[in-house]
């Protein structure tokens, strides 16, 4: 090789080489990735993503893990956390205060002043934070009068005999009243400015102000067992276990759809910034230990929630409302399916529909659906009961399908009454028999029309053929065919669905033929006859008018009926 084409290798090589280096290193900068079994013993600040990957097993035993702000904790499928006698702490975790909205004297927030810290006079600013205001609220101070407030501070004065004292906060209409800071300035003296999570408080929830913080992603395995958790937030999507663990400034820890949270041994919550410490969905696994304690006061000690629910019908129309919906098991607004059948829940509102209370009890909701009007032209008859059921159990499924007290119809054959291979166009027509067999759980009414087979054109039929099926019977209908145009020709019958219906095929239906049959021209001794014929399809041609003239004003007020 000559000496030029070594140095060209040469640099070539070199070139790849920093482009891996530079690629690597802004992997790893990236985040940290757990592929193996690997054990974390001393302290550390964690400043960029970790990410557990499938096989991964990170195990923090004895440490304390500093996050800082936006950074996550990523636990894959099939990846595993194990932490052992160690801390999580969030390096910003909140340092605010946040009220429930309650104004009554009981369950209002307030913070403690130590006046008993000055000997003379002193004032208090309050600060509601950048994002909030205490417009509308007011202050509150046993034995005086109420301080409207305004803006985001406000500031009270004190005299020299100022013992501790209890500051009332409420928001404006029940809204939660924030508190960052408050600052404590003395006639003489320097001021000094706490947070407000620092002083005593009653009644009030953790506060994150900048909304800035660490994220603990579950989708495989988390198993803490005498740890804590401070600040952070906890998102489980497959299965988290908290034993003997203090959970500060964390809650609500979200538990996902199909996600296993289990919380044992003397784990302890304390200032939830939400009003429950677990939020878990409503077909989520959760199991809260005897032992277990919660934040308590107002704060609950799980709600589960469910997303949007629909219910589904074969129909459009359907009137139907909820009973004993909600915490307060009230009866519903009326709710309808649309022309896809779907009928939305409380609008497709999420809902709550369990809570740990506080004090121990437990509330779940036991919910039904009353089918308020359920009609199709199967069923418009007012001596017949409206499909669906009538009250059924409002279910935790997101989809809840409504298909009992239904029917489903079979169209099961078309015989002639006196089988015969001819019959004379002179002779009024041949007999025939219609089996239908209603294979559901509801009546119907169904009727039924025919065409000839050979042409599609429409069948003279002496009159119009259909009546009621009860569930689970089979029924013969009788007809006639007065004339066919075709020598050599059949029927085949189709049953009329109802116009409501979402599928056509919903409630069942169909078609049935039958065998061909001849149609041949009268005899000479059958021709003084035909008058009779013609009388016979005047009469039908009379009745099938004034039958359809009384089906038409029929559905014009069951019309009228429904709007």
């Amino acid at each position: 090789m000559s000496k030029s084409k070594t140095v060209l290798l040469a640099i070539s090589l070199l070139t790849a080489l920093a482009a891996t280096t530079s690629l690597n290193a802004v992997a790893q900068s990236s985040e940290i990735v757990i592929d193996s079994q690997v054990e974390w013993i001393e302290d550390r600040s964690l400043e960029r993503d970790l990410r557990i990957v499938s096989g991964g097993d990170l195990t923090l035993r004895d440490l304390t893990l500093n996050i800082h702000d936006g950074v996550n904790i990523y636990v894959e499928s099939g990846g595993t956390l194990n932490v052992h006698n160690s801390e999580i702490k969030d390096l910003n975790p909140p340092t605010g205060l946040a009220g429930y909205g309650y104004w009554d004297e009981t369950n209002r927030s307030a913070v403690l002043i130590p006046g008993s810290d000055y000997d003379g006079g002193f004032e208090a600013t309050f600060y509601s934070g950048e994002t909030s205001t205490f417009y509308g609220g007011q202050a509150i101070i046993e034995g005086q009068d109420l301080i409207d407030l305004n803006g985001s501070e406000f500031t009270l004065s004190f005299d020299e005999n100022t013992e501790d004292v209890w500051v009332g906060l409420v928001g404006y209409g029940h809204q939660s009243v924030h508190l960052t800071t408050v600052t404590l300035t003395p006639e003489v003296g320097s001021s000094i400015t706490y947070d407000a999570i620092e002083l005593e408080y009653r009644n009030m929830m953790a506060l994150d102000q900048d909304g800035e913080t660490c994220n603990l992603n579950i989708a495989g395995t988390a198993d803490f067992d005498e740890a804590s958790i401070l600040g952070c937030m906890v998102v489980v999507d497959g299965i988290m276990t908290l034993h003997s663990t203090s959970i500060e400034r964390t809650g609500p820890i979200i538990s996902s759809t199909n996600a296993d949270l289990i919380i044992s041994g003397e784990t302890t919550f304390s200032m939830s910034k939400d009003d429950h410490d677990v939020r878990a969905h409503a077909n989520s696994r959760l199991h809260w230990g005897e032992n277990v304690i919660g934040s308590g006061g107002l704060t609950d000690r799980w709600e589960k929630i469910i997303d949007s629910q629909e219910v589904h019908f074969d129909a459009a129309g359907v009137l139907f409302r909820i009973l004993k919906f909600g915490q307060y098991e009230i009866t519903s607004s009326t709710y309808f399916s649309d022309e896809s059948g779907v009928g939305l829940i409380d609008s497709g509102d999420a809902r709550t529909v369990e809570i740990g209370w506080a004090d121990g009890s437990v509330w779940t909701e036991s919910a039904s659906i009353e089918i308020l009007e359920y009609r199709t032209g199967w069923n418009m008859d007012e001596s017949l009961d409206d499909y669906g059921g009538g009250i059924i159990p409002l279910t935790w499924d997101e989809v809840i399908m409504v298909d009992g007290k239904t029917p489903q119809i079979e169209f099961v054959s078309i015989d002639y009454q006196n089988p015969t291979d001819s019959v004379s166009r002179g002779s009024g027509g041949v007999g025939l028999m219609a089996t239908i067999a209603n294979r559901g759980t509801a009546p119907a009414i169904v009727y039924f029309t025919c065409d000839v087979s050979e042409t599609g054109t429409a069948a003279q039929m002496t009159s119009y053929p259909g009546g009621l099926v009860e569930e689970g019977e089979e029924v013969t209908i009788q007809f006639s065919w007065m004339n066919s145009d075709v020598d050599n020709a059949s029927l085949t019958c189709e049953i009329l669905t109802p116009t409501q219906l979402v599928e056509e095929d919903a409630f069942g239906g169909g078609t049935a033929s039958s065998d061909k049959i001849t149609w041949i021209d009268p005899t000479d001794d059958e021709g003084g006859s035909i008058i009779p014929v013609l009388a016979a399809f005047v009469i039908a041609t009379v009745a099938m008018g004034a039958f359809f003239f009384k089906m038409s004003k029929s559905s014009e007020e069951d019309e009228e009926e429904l709007y």
